[in-house]
């Protein structure tokens, strides 16, 4: 499993921040391939879950769980080119149980 955030530029200015999980080999390749400020385009769906942190609180975690993901590159005639790094992960593959993972994770 990887899991990384995502920068979304507005178009009126400022960033959203997305949280993306990746598994199996999407997590692998992703980890070799994804530096910081690189594009990105990534597909899959969002999940929503609830947690407690260490005081206690209920906390609400949204983020998208990818199925494909493809690192965008500028070229030198500033056109932008796709290279597919992954390859799509069905839905029956993906865990569908994950909340054993949640005692686990440090947030």
């Amino acid at each position: 499993m990887a899991k990384f955030r995502l920068a979304v530029n507005r178009p009126q200015g400022g960033s959203d921040f997305i949280d993306v999980i990746a598994w199996r080999r999407l997590a692998e390749i992703s980890a070799d391939k994804f530096k910081k400020g690189k594009l990105v385009l990534v597909e899959g769906r969002i999940q929503i879950r609830t947690f407690e942190d260490q005081t206690g609180q209920r906390r609400w975690a949204t983020e998208v769980v990818a199925r494909n993901l493809q690192l965008l590159e500028q070229s030198q005639g500033g056109t932008q080119e796709s290279q597919s790094i992954g390859v799509p992960v069905d839905q029956e593959e993906e865990v569908l149980d994950d909340s054993g993972l949640a005692g686990d994770l440090p947030f």
